[in-house]
Order: structure tokens, then C-alpha cells, then sequence
């Protein structure tokens, strides 16, 4: 990253501009570094921070480069279905890297966010919800694809990038190659406009490039930057459902698109019903809409799980089943090898079942060191065919 004074930005300035632009650029300047944001220009700026093709920067920008820049492919989820996954190609990698690790991984997330960033994690969401007698869960619907590329621009602009910049940082993270059943995100909805006016060449929708009526990008699922601007766009409903969990003593936490509201009592004035409707109407109101298939209600005497964790005594835990699952799942691969235990649990193939495994085992290291010791020794003995990248959760 590049580093210099904004007395050497200034004076370099003056050179060429008068002393009002030359003062206007060094106060640009000065607010991003205020901010811990790294001073970025325009966009071919950023191609020279980066050392990223200029014009391949361009015609992502222009969407010229959807196919290009992501390769899509779909895997089976555990509840059933498909998820598809961006897997992003090339330069833009390096590019969108850049932009998670020196731009976003600097933002502060609401503190009830404990999902995709350093300081926060399962075990600390989950503990926020140790001996609670109620327990409300809901399941945001395609986290990603909720948020577009209006809400990243607002994003980038309210750091303090200049607008044509964060409508092309905008662009540049977001794509409009999505799967058909998934393409009414894309749909442009009524109200006010998404962009403000950028520049006297903007065209009739406010934006300065062409635009295919109605198609608005959206988060894509695999990119390194979707994760965090995805918090950062939830931060409207976060801000709402702790209002509503501090109005009446309860506790809100999100991991990612998992909401947990809990409380240890609930008053005699409010009905279950209306909780309910209260998270919904927070939810909706900030854009998002719910799963309806995975909305949990857990009273007293109910099992209380959180993150896969259970939550019904003083400390986060692992369940017992969860514990089988790992043990069942390693004795059967010493056993039959990967490809026939991948084929008797109903994955699709042998490193599919292997990320797995290794997920399961990921999980426990945060919750139980010496049982993910355990499980990772038992995991290094196992036969390794080529295909798995060899390492250890």
C-alpha cells in the first residue's frame, strides 16, 4: 500500500491545480486516512495500487466481463436444494482481496454482529444466549443477493470515496450473472432513486454508464468481499432488532444471516405472536425477508441450540450427536475410504464429504481444543487420495 504525507499530496497539487483543487484533494485525502481507509482516486488509481489491468477494471465496471469474471456452479445443501457459488476469476480476485482486507476489514460492525470479521465468532455469538428459557430464531433468505449494488455505492460514498469511485467499487463488487430462479433480484423496484446524480454524462437513470433496464447487481456468493459488505448493509437491521430486544430486556445477536433473539423471561404484556410480528416487520423494513421454513420458537424445557451449540447451560457446547457425527464419519473413511462413505451419506462426491468432515472438525476447535486435537490427529492418519488439498482444520 502506498505511503505518503498529505503535505507531499498537496504540494504535488499545486503543480497543476489551482490552490482551491490542490486544498480539495488533501482534504479528500485526509479523510480517508482519518477514517483508516487507503486513499484511492479513481479507478485507475486503484489498477496501479493493485497492479490490475485498467481496462479489465473498466469493462467489470461496464458489466462487459460477468461470464469472465465468475465461474457459477451449484452445490447440494444439507436441508435440501442447491446453492450456487461465484467462484470469481482472475484479476477482480486480487482486486476484490484488496478491497476486503485495506477497506472493509477497517469498518466496526454493529456489536450483535459476530460473523466475518476478527473479533467475533460462534462460540461468542452463541454465549450471548447461555441459560436463556426463550429462544426466537430466523433465518435470513439469500443474504447476498438482498443486498445490490445501490446499497454498496451508499456504503463506499458514506466512507468518504468520491461517488464515481464508490458506484465503480460498487460495480466491482457486485455481479448480474445469477442463476434464472434467482433473477428477480436484478429486478429494479419503484421508489426513490437508487443513485444520485454522477456527473453531467450520467444517463437518464442517474448513473454514468449504461445500464440494462432493470438489472441491478447484487452480492456475489464466493467473492471475498461479500461477507463484509453484507454486514455492513445489515447494520440498519441490527440497529433495529436491538432497539426491540433492549425495549423489552432481551437479547439480539446475528451470525450472518442467523438471528437469535433470546430472553430469560418474557413479559406478561406481550404475546409470543407479537414478537413475532415485531421481527418480522424489523426484518422487512430493512430490505430483507425471512425464511419461513427454518423460523424456531424454543420455549422452557425446549432444546436450546444456537450456531449448532447448545446453550442451556453456563457455557457454549458441542452436542453429543455432533461429537457421533465426527467419530461415525472418521471410523467410516479408515474403513471404506472416502469415495464409498461420500456415496453412503448422500454426498455428491468424496470432496465434497471431505470439506466436510473437516468443517465438523473446524467447528469443535473453537469450543473444545483437546476433543479437535483429537479428531485432527485421527484425520492426518486417514488415507489421502490426490485430490484433497491435505490440511488440517
Amino acid at each position: 500500500m502506498e505511503t505518503w504525507s498529505t503535505h507531499h499530496l498537496y504540494n504535488g497539487a499545486l503543480a497543476i491545480h489551482d490552490t482551491d483543487t490542490a486544498s480539495e484533494i488533501r482534504r479528500y485525502a485526509q479523510n480517508l486516512i482519518t477514517k483508516g481507509h487507503p486513499v484511492i482516486f479513481s479507478l485507475e488509481h486503484l489498477s496501479r495500487i493493485t497492479h490490475v489491468s485498467y481496462a479489465m477494471l473498466r469493462a467489470t465496471v461496464e458489466r462487459k466481463r460477468e461470464s469472465a469474471n465468475y465461474r457459477m456452479f451449484a452445490v447440494s445443501k444439507r436441508s435440501g436444494g442447491l446453492r450456487f457459488i461465484h467462484a470469481v476469476t482472475g484479476d477482480l480476485q486480487i482486486v476484490q482481496r484488496f478491497i476486503n482486507q485495506d477497506i472493509l476489514q477497517n469498518c466496526r460492525v454493529h456489536p450483535a454482529s459476530f460473523a466475518f470479521h476478527a473479533s467475533g465468532g460462534i462460540r461468542k455469538c452463541a454465549a450471548q444466549h447461555t441459560c436463556a428459557r426463550w429462544l426466537f430464531q430466523f433465518d435470513l433468505s439469500d443474504f447476498f443477493y438482498a443486498v445490490n449494488e445501490a446499497q454498496v455505492f451508499k456504503l463506499f460514498s458514506e466512507m468518504g470515496y468520491r461517488e464515481l469511485l464508490a458506484f465503480e467499487l460498487a460495480r466491482l463488487c457486485t455481479t448480474t450473472r445469477l442463476p434464472r430462479n434467482k433473477r428477480e433480484y436484478l429486478i429494479r423496484r419503484p421508489g426513490q432513486p437508487l443513485f444520485p446524480r454522477l456527473g453531467i454524462e450520467a444517463n437518464t437513470d442517474g448513473l454514468p454508464y449504461p445500464l440494462t433496464p432493470g438489472d441491478l447487481g447484487v452480492l456475489p456468493q464466493g467473492a471475498p468481499t461479500s461477507p463484509m459488505l453484507s454486514n455492513l448493509v445489515a447494520a440498519k437491521l441490527d440497529v433495529s432488532l436491538s432497539g426491540f430486544a433492549d425495549e423489552f430486556g432481551f437479547i439480539y445477536t446475528r451470525y450472518a444471516d442467523d438471528i437469535t433473539i433470546s430472553a430469560a423471561n418474557l413479559p406478561s404484556s406481550v404475546a409470543i405472536g407479537t414478537i413475532y410480528h415485531r421481527i418480522i416487520n424489523c426484518i422487512r423494513k430493512a430490505g430483507f425477508y425471512e425464511n419461513r421454513k427454518k423460523i424456531r420458537i424454543a420455549g422452557p424445557g425446549s432444546k436450546k441450540v444456537v450456531l449448532g451449540l447448545l446453550v442451556d447451560g453456563p457455557e457454549p457446547r458441542i452436542s453429543r450427536e455432533t461429537y457421533k457425527r465426527i467419530d461415525r464419519h472418521l471410523h467410516a473413511v479408515s474403513v471404506y475410504e472416502w469415495e464409498a462413505t461420500a456415496a453412503h451419506e448422500g454426498f455428491d462426491s468424496a470432496f465434497g464429504f471431505h470439506n466436510h468432515v473437516c468443517g465438523l472438525i473446524s467447528f469443535v476447535k473453537d469450543v473444545d481444543l483437546k476433543r479437535w486435537e483429537e479428531f485432527s490427529t485421527r484425520l492426518l492418519k486417514l488415507p489421502v487420495p490426490s485430490w484433497i488439498c491435505n490440511s488440517i482444520p
